[in-house]
Protein backbone atom coordinates (compact mmCIF):
# COMPACT_ATOMS: atom_id res chain seq x y z
CA UNK A 1 0.00 0.00 0.00
CA UNK A 2 1.12 3.24 -0.90
CA UNK A 3 1.94 5.93 1.86
CA UNK A 4 -1.22 8.07 0.22
CA UNK A 5 -3.32 5.12 0.26
CA UNK A 6 -3.98 4.95 4.25
CA UNK A 7 -4.15 8.93 4.64
CA UNK A 8 -6.99 10.17 6.75
CA UNK A 9 -8.30 13.18 7.92
CA UNK A 10 -6.74 14.94 11.65
CA UNK A 11 -10.17 14.28 13.56
CA UNK A 12 -12.20 17.08 13.66
CA UNK A 13 -11.35 18.17 10.09
CA UNK A 14 -14.24 19.02 8.19
CA UNK A 15 -12.03 19.83 5.20
CA UNK A 16 -13.05 17.71 1.76
CA UNK A 17 -10.19 16.95 0.14
CA UNK A 18 -12.18 15.93 -2.65
CA UNK A 19 -14.40 18.92 -3.36
CA UNK A 20 -11.84 21.55 -1.70
CA UNK A 21 -14.95 22.44 0.48
CA UNK A 22 -15.46 21.97 4.45
CA UNK A 23 -14.18 23.80 7.66
CA UNK A 24 -10.83 22.84 8.88
CA UNK A 25 -9.91 22.42 12.24
CA UNK A 26 -6.14 24.12 11.84
CA UNK A 27 -4.85 26.92 10.83
CA UNK A 28 -3.23 25.99 7.82
CA UNK A 29 -4.51 27.13 4.09
CA UNK A 30 -3.49 23.79 2.78
CA UNK A 31 -3.62 20.71 4.73
CA UNK A 32 0.32 20.37 6.05
CA UNK A 33 -0.23 16.11 6.04
CA UNK A 34 -2.17 15.72 3.04
CA UNK A 35 0.78 14.03 0.85
CA UNK A 36 1.98 14.88 -2.12
CA UNK A 37 0.88 12.13 -4.56
CA UNK A 38 -2.97 13.80 -3.57
CA UNK A 39 -2.12 16.89 -4.28
CA UNK A 40 -4.43 17.86 -7.20
CA UNK A 41 -3.54 22.08 -6.90
CA UNK A 42 -1.89 24.02 -9.90
CA UNK A 43 1.57 25.25 -7.30
CA UNK A 44 1.33 28.13 -9.66
CA UNK A 45 -2.29 29.60 -9.51
CA UNK A 46 -4.41 27.02 -7.14
CA UNK A 47 -6.42 25.54 -9.88
CA UNK A 48 -7.53 22.71 -8.50
CA UNK A 49 -7.61 19.99 -11.32
CA UNK A 50 -9.92 17.55 -9.98
CA UNK A 51 -12.64 19.24 -9.79
CA UNK A 52 -11.66 21.74 -12.53
CA UNK A 53 -12.41 24.93 -10.75
CA UNK A 54 -10.41 28.21 -9.97
CA UNK A 55 -9.66 31.03 -12.37
CA UNK A 56 -6.00 29.73 -14.13
CA UNK A 57 -4.42 32.52 -15.59
CA UNK A 58 -2.79 30.30 -18.77
CA UNK A 59 -5.54 29.18 -22.09
CA UNK A 60 -5.73 25.87 -20.96
CA UNK A 61 -4.60 24.70 -17.33
CA UNK A 62 -4.73 21.06 -18.81
CA UNK A 63 -1.58 21.45 -21.10
CA UNK A 64 0.05 24.32 -18.55
CA UNK A 65 3.72 22.92 -17.69
CA UNK A 66 3.00 24.48 -13.82
CA UNK A 67 0.95 21.78 -12.99
CA UNK A 68 2.36 18.42 -14.94
CA UNK A 69 2.72 16.86 -12.04
CA UNK A 70 -0.41 17.87 -9.99
CA UNK A 71 -2.57 16.53 -12.98
CA UNK A 72 -0.88 13.24 -12.70
CA UNK A 73 -2.53 12.99 -9.06
CA UNK A 74 -5.98 13.17 -10.24
CA UNK A 75 -6.43 9.82 -10.56
CA UNK A 76 -4.71 8.76 -6.84
CA UNK A 77 -7.84 10.74 -5.67
CA UNK A 78 -10.66 9.25 -7.70
CA UNK A 79 -8.46 5.68 -6.19
CA UNK A 80 -8.80 7.41 -2.36
CA UNK A 81 -11.78 8.40 -2.84
CA UNK A 82 -13.72 5.36 -4.22
CA UNK A 83 -11.02 3.52 -1.27
CA UNK A 84 -12.88 5.21 1.62
CA UNK A 85 -16.48 4.67 0.14
CA UNK A 86 -16.10 1.13 -0.24
CA UNK A 87 -18.52 -0.91 2.33
CA UNK A 88 -16.47 -2.44 5.16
Amino acid sequence: MERWEGFDKCPGCGFDIVTGEGARSCAYGDCPYLPEELDVYCPDCRFNFFTMEGNPPCDDPMTCDHGAEQRGHVENVRRWAAARQAPG
